[in-house]
């Protein structure tokens, strides 16, 4: 239940905070003291859509919050889902400012409007006459239904479902399949694809490589040419190559060597170089011969980086992801290796599960209507309590097509229209096209008090639902309302002195001005105070010889049918 509501700079109000209670919270007050405002604050903290005129003016944010307790499974399970904090109360917090931002927050933690939406609608339900409610909105109309009806609806819906996933199951196998053609043709491609990638037997870096050789290839007389070049500098057929400088070298040193003691060591370094420089000169040789063009390897070469190219552009841009391709085609073909008997399998359980979705489809038809005239009956006895004995009220179903032309959906496959007319001899047409704004007051009405235990929803909050509504007729309202408010919490804006009178916890709002600052207070009223408030209401001076009675009377009235 909606246990504190904190408003700062909505409309006329600077700053509120108002507690409220379990059972019927009655907010009066006179027209245009800005009822309505705290309705649209409520409204704007459950995340309804709101703009910045909503902001005082003069103020550049405007904040609403809202503590609820006792909590229903269903608000637990969606926090849980959503991984928001719980604690024993939830706290909705909104802001907004002149440029329009939005701020949400859930117990502290900040959250999307969406999401403040998605909990709010767990747990307060609000009506005002020219709200766009579920009971005029008819893709609700089943949902009504099969909440009015769940015990044996939800037994049907869920074996319903299991049907249907069941069904789409095969479907996506199916569809993974193809026809049979599709799975023959399938196969020989990837066949194809296997062998062609397994074939190529591709190493990491192997292109790289490749590349480095065909480049080697395309300048191998270069190569051979420098190599040769070197090597004459070193060993060559000229006299005055490097080599044979050192023999000489040598030869003239070794003439000296008794002369100078060091000597020796430098003819022995002089030979090791020549010697290394021998094997050096060998060396190039051999290079400049392995280097010799090779036009069949330079083809292979060739080859091979078109291939390994090719396969690159059709199943990945690496060794890598070629190989990762090769791995999940080699499952897909292993899968469609038994496609054909798979295929037919498939294709007969198909046909059996859209054969008994039919006709589940067509016992939660048969239930639906069931339930659709149990609660027709019951509206229609709330609506004859409330001054319309004269109406009718039915439900309309689209039918189901024939199994030929069966589409099978999660839900039965139908919609379901409320028909209504008011007045006798009338035929019965759509209900939000026909009902007027008096007679939808009090079918809303009747029709909270029918399910307003199904939803879940703890909090209740009614926007002038007495309008059009006077007399006999009133006090029978009065009195719906109050009995709903025994298992909820109901918020009730009205004008009707029967409904004040219920209260369990009356509010005046009024409108003040206070140096030149206009400002809407919400006060609590004292026993006494709500004698003078019903006597407004009532229609007569607070103070008169028959308003004060009356009042009082009203107040006794009320006492004696809450102690039933």
């Amino acid at each position: 239940m909606l246990s504190n509501l904190s408003i700062k700079n909505i409309a006329l109000i600077q700053s509120l905070d108002v507690n409220f209670t379990q059972g019927l919270n009655i907010l009066s007050g006179e027209t245009g003291a800005g009822k309505s405002i705290i309705i649209d604050s409520l409204s704007f903290v459950l995340g309804k859509r709101a703009d910045k005129t909503l902001i005082r003016f003069g103020e550049n944010t405007a904040t609403v919050t809202a503590v609820f307790e006792n909590l229903s499974e269903n608000t637990n399970k969606i926090l849980d889902e959503l991984e928001i904090e719980k604690d024993d109360i939830l706290i909705l917090k909104r802001s907004m400012t002149v440029e329009g931002k939005n701020t949400c927050f859930i117990n502290g933690q900040r959250v999307t409007l969406n999401t403040l939406k998605e909990i709010a609608s767990t747990i307060a339900d609000i009506y005002g006459q020219h709200e766009n409610v579920s009971a005029l909105n008819s893709s609700y109309h089943l949902a009504i239904i099969d909440k009015y009806g769940e015990k044996n609806i939800n037994t049907l819906k869920k074996s319903h479902i299991e049907l249907y996933d069941r069904y789409t199951d095969v479907c996506e196998k199916l569809k993974k399949y193809g026809s049979l053609n599709d799975v023959n043709k399938n196969i020989d491609l990837l066949e194809y694809q296997i062998n062609e990638i397994s074939q190529a037997d591709l190493k990491d870096g192997e292109e790289e490589e490749l590349i480095a050789l065909r480049h080697k290839l395309n300048n191998s007389q270069t190569i051979i040419s420098t190599l040769n070049e070197c090597n004459n500098l070193l060993n060559g057929d000229d006299s005055e190559n490097l080599l044979s400088g050192l023999s000489y070298a040598i030869s003239q040193l070794g003439k000296i060597a008794g002369y100078e003691s060091n000597l020796d060591e430098i003819i022995e370094r002089l030979e090791s170089c020549k010697i290394e420089i021998k094997d050096i000169s060998e060396t190039l040789v051999d290079m400049a011969e392995d280097n010799r063009f090779d036009m069949r390897q330079y083809e292979e070469c060739e080859q091979r980086i078109a291939l390994i190219r090719s396969l690159k552009r059709k199943y990945g841009n690496s060794v890598d992801e070629i190989n990762s391709y090769l791995e999940v085609i080699r499952e897909e073909y292993e899968f469609l290796s038994d496609g054909e008997e798979k295929v037919k399998e498939y294709e007969e359980e198909k046909r059996n599960l859209l054969d008994k979705l039919y006709k589940s489809s067509t016992m939660l038809l048969d239930e639906r209507k069931k339930t659709a005239e149990k609660l027709a009956g019951n509206v229609l006895k709330e609506l004859k309590e409330l001054g319309m004995p004269s109406c009718k009220f039915q439900t309309e179903f689209s039918q189901l097509p024939s199994l030929d032309n069966f589409h099978p959906d999660p839900n039965g496959g139908v919609d379901a229209i409320f028909m209504f007319s008011a007045n006798a001899g009338q035929p019965v047409k759509e209900l939000s096209k026909v009902i007027s704004g008096g007679e939808l007051s009090r079918f809303m009405l009747a029709m909270k008090k029918i399910i307003a235990n199904l939803d879940g929803i703890s909090t209740m909050v009614f926007d002038e639902i007495d309008t059009g509504i006077s007399g006999k007729i009133a006090q029978i309202v009065a009195q719906k309302m109050y009995d709903i408010a025994k298992d909820k919490q109901v918020l009730a804006i009205t004008h009707l002195p029967q409904l004040a009178s219920m209260a369990d916890s009356h509010y005046l709002i009024e409108k003040s001005t206070n140096k030149g600052n206009t400002v809407t207070k919400l006060l609590f009223l004292s026993n006494e105070s709500r004698i003078s408030e019903l006597a407004r209401l009532i229609g007569g001076i607070e103070t008169s010889a028959y308003a004060i009675p009356h009042a009082k009377e009203m107040l006794c009235f009320a006492d004696s049918y809450k102690s039933k």
